[in-house]
């Protein structure tokens, strides 16, 4: 692998563009099986793929996959170049710490994305129409399991934030709980319609976090609940 990436460095140095593509096209072979890698080859690649400006959207992604796919033996190839004496790893700690977590999250959901940025975003637009979707009666099962999968997002924007600032990810996580917010209120709205509720009551809906029940509020049977003796105020979760 590295005689490749060195001979595809002069081949495009030189502007040899055929000779180029023939050895991105053995590359794209070898990382097709990158199983048989070793750590310091993917390394190797990974950092290439991040400092060539012309090499192929499609091998930057494979190199990148086969980086996150196999993170462990590539830790401890940068780690081993770290402890040589003069030589580094050739990518920042910032992007390492980034590829750890992007493979935290292919090893959970299977996806493999260039940057947390680009997942956080992905994620966001899916769980939001997951949530936009979803019939106002529906399982207290399936609110569980957005409510799950949006613990999960906040996780990575932790993460997120502590690579890249905590007030980039305080932003971010404000915004989407406004958003969220909108649709939670909507489907109040549909809900307590559907009900036909008295008027002056309104439909409670619960997540994993205590919310405060409201004292006009109509619950559904199945949650937690609690209740602050000093304010008398009564609060409820999902279990």
């Amino acid at each position: 692998v590295g005689c490749i990436l060195e001979a595809r460095h002069f081949a495009e140095l030189f502007d040899w563009p055929a000779v180029r593509k023939r050895l991105e096209a053995r590359l794209e072979q070898l990382l097709a099986d990158s199983g048989a890698i070793d750590g310091e080859s993917l390394l190797a690649v990974v950092t290439h793929a991040e400092e060539s400006a012309s090499m192929p959207a499609h091998l930057k992604a494979a190199a990148l996959a086969a980086a996150v796919r196999h993170w462990s033996k590539v830790v401890q190839a940068s780690e081993g170049a770290a402890a040589a004496v003069g030589s580094g790893s050739g990518l920042s700690s910032e992007r390492k710490a980034e590829l750890g977590t992007l493979s935290k999250v292919r090893h959970r959901d299977g996806h493999v994305c260039g940057s947390l940025e680009e997942y956080l975003h992905a994620a966001a637009d899916d769980l939001s129409m997951w949530e936009r979707e979803m019939a106002v009666d529906a399982p207290q099962t399936a609110r569980r399991q957005v409510e799950l999968a949006w613990q999960h997002w906040h996780q990575i924007l932790f993460e997120y934030g502590h690579i890249f600032g905590a007030a980039n990810a305080e932003n971010w996580r404000e915004k989407v709980r406004c958003q969220r917010e909108t649709l939670r209120d909507e489907r109040l709205r549909k809900r307590g319609a559907a009900m036909k509720l008295p008027e002056g009551k309104v439909w409670f809906e619960a997540s994993l976090d205590w919310r405060e029940v409201p004292s006009n509020g109509i619950c559904p049977g199945g949650l937690e609940y609690r209740c602050d003796m000093q304010t008398s105020r009564n609060y409820a979760r999902l279990p």
